[in-house]
């Protein structure tokens, strides 16, 4: 690390990599991880420049008000590597007063079913945010449907979270709604809301609510990216595209 400038963290280098895949025991991913090792001297004043994203910290330890069933699934090591516990009972932390016109940013839906970059999280690859959620909730189905109604939103908040770092422009972009309620326009009325007769919004939103509470971490761990040299680290995951739509 020299001039201010600093080696990527392995959560924004390879940022849908989690910690525990075993992407980080062999090939780039390990040789990545020597250099990282070998320039960061100092961890704990680099954490405060380069926050760990949710995939590197410890996991969220479950709230006692959480059924047995689910928390013995998240101890599980036939637990999905994507499932990761935002906030200890497994609710969103935000809700949105839908009267508050003034303060509100409203997004589609098409990003959730967005294909345009493949998602790999570990040795798997998905085409978008929805089809992580459709295979995981036949997966908890399967085992209990009162796992999948527990585990839902997040489900939906981690398979988000990959979907916005996959591409850095998403991430920035979602990042400047800062202060916003997000709510999202859809048919999926758990998904996002639609517009009664009397101008009423109606449905869950969860993907407003997702979307706000990654922003809060994508801020943080995002905040110094500018700081990184990337030639000590090599190639980005994904490229800035500016207004002009060149690729920088």
């Amino acid at each position: 690390m020299t001039n201010d400038k600093y080696i990527a963290p392995p959560w924004i280098k390879y940022p849908t990599y989690p910690e525990k895949s075993s992407f980080w025991k062999t090939g780039s991913g390990a040789e990545y991880l020597i250099k990282y090792n070998e320039t960061v001297d100092n961890k704990k004043e680099y954490y405060k420049i380069f926050p760990q994203a949710p995939s590197f910290k410890e996991d969220i330890v479950p709230a006692d008000s959480l059924d047995e069933e689910l928390k013995n699934y998240l101890e599980s090591p036939k637990k999905a590597l994507i499932i990761k516990l935002w906030q200890s009972d497994a609710r969103p932390k935000y809700q949105i007063d839908f009267t508050d016109k003034k303060n509100q940013i409203f997004m589609y839906d098409t990003l959730y079913f967005d294909k345009s970059a493949h998602i790999h999280i570990g040795t798997k690859s998905y085409d978008s945010a929805n089809e992580i959620v459709e295979l995981l909730e036949k997966e908890l189905q399967s085992i209990s449907p009162n796992l999948w109604d527990n585990l839902k939103y997040t489900v939906l908040i981690n398979a988000l979270y990959y979907k916005l770092v996959t591409d850095i422009n998403f991430t920035k972009e979602v990042i400047k709604t800062e202060g916003k309620d997000i709510i999202f326009k859809s048919d999926n009325l758990e998904l996002g809301v639609q517009e009664d007769e009397n101008g009423n919004y109606v449905g869950n939103n969860l993907l407003g609510l997702a979307v706000m509470e990654i922003r809060d971490v994508l801020a943080k761990v995002y905040e110094n990216y500018d700081l990184i040299d990337w030639d000590i680290s090599g190639d980005p995951y994904s490229r800035v595209r500016c207004a002009c739509g060149h690729v920088h």
